[in-house]
């Protein structure tokens, strides 16, 4: 007795690959809880079909009707994260937002590509409800009918997982952009301490954790912060504020040499400090001063 077949168009050789390595996977996995299934693969011109069968009567199986047809929707839920979600989430993007500059759409559409291969972090709560809304979709045609068509179902049954995509390619166009804004802010500081004069010969960043700094003279005495509020320079029609009190302080008093004693040189606040500032900053895990606030630390390579 035929149990259910699934089929989606594949004109290459890749695509029936494919589809055969993915499911293949989830079938070895429910023919070794259930004996009784047969699976079987084939492929025409530009199609290819999963079928699977079963002996009767049903009560001789090892697994139910229901955790059959919940596995399956597994396995067909990842050949589609897999081999066609790229595809649906580019034409999704591209139908709901415009772009005027080609090449800034392409690397919008690759940021948005790699979000969605994350399972860890807040891009990992996307993926797994977008996993859940297709497992729960599949899961629902397949109690609807046996025969599922995958070309249909991506065409007509695709309303919540989509709605997942849509907001998802919504957070990283403004993470694009928000990351864009900030690049080009710390070019702007970069090209502003480029060509400032310094102003003191060395200053050090003592860096006690997370944004907690400490400037300190080349005499080990505290830097005076400005009294203003925060820097402002004007590029085109804007008007940009560093409120950050360490950058602000930093770029005013214009240092000819900067040293960054920390623990932690990989944070992002030390690597835009030490970009900004380039050849005048160097970042120092281990000298005398930053041991003596610090303790023991490691020097960099």
């Amino acid at each position: 007795m035929e149990l259910f077949s699934i089929s989606v168009s594949a004109r290459t050789e890749d695509e029936k690959r494919a589809f055969h390595r993915i499911l293949s996977d989830k079938q070895k996995e429910l023919h070794k809880q259930c004996k009784q299934l047969k699976f079987t693969f084939s492929a025409s011109e530009d199609r290819v079909i999963w079928t699977c069968s079963g002996k009767l009567p049903l009560s001789s199986w090892t697994v139910s009707a229901e955790t059959l047809r919940r596995q399956v929707s597994e396995a067909v839920t990842a050949y589609i994260l897999e081999e066609k979600e790229q595809e649906i989430a580019a034409r999704l993007m591209f139908s709901e937002f415009e772009f005027d500059d080609e090449e800034e759409a392409d690397r919008i559409l690759q940021w948005f590509l790699m979000l969605l291969t994350k399972e860890e972090g807040p891009s990992g709560d996307f993926w797994r409800s977008r996993r859940r809304k297709l497992t729960d979709g599949i899961y629902q045609c397949l109690l609807e009918s046996p025969e599922l068509n995958l070309d249909g179902f991506m065409t007509f049954r695709l309303q919540g997982y989509e709605e997942e995509l849509r907001e998802m390619a919504e957070y990283a166009v403004d993470e694009f952009m928000l990351d864009q804004q900030y690049e080009e802010f710390v070019s702007l500081l970069k090209y502003f301490v480029y060509f400032q004069e310094p102003k003191m010969p060395l200053v050090h960043v003592i860096h006690k954790g997370d944004e907690d700094f400490l400037l300190l003279d080349g005499n080990l005495r505290p830097i005076e912060r400005p009294r203003e509020e925060g820097l402002v320079m004007e590029r085109l029609d804007q008007e940009m504020e560093i409120e950050d009190m360490v950058v602000s302080t930093l770029i005013s008093v214009s240092p000819a040499r900067m040293i960054i004693h920390t623990r932690q040189p990989e944070l992002p606040v030390i690597v835009t400090l030490a970009h900004i500032f380039d050849n005048r900053a160097e970042v120092c895990c281990s000298c005398p001063e930053c041991s003596a606030l610090l303790g023991s630390g490691r020097m960099m390579t």
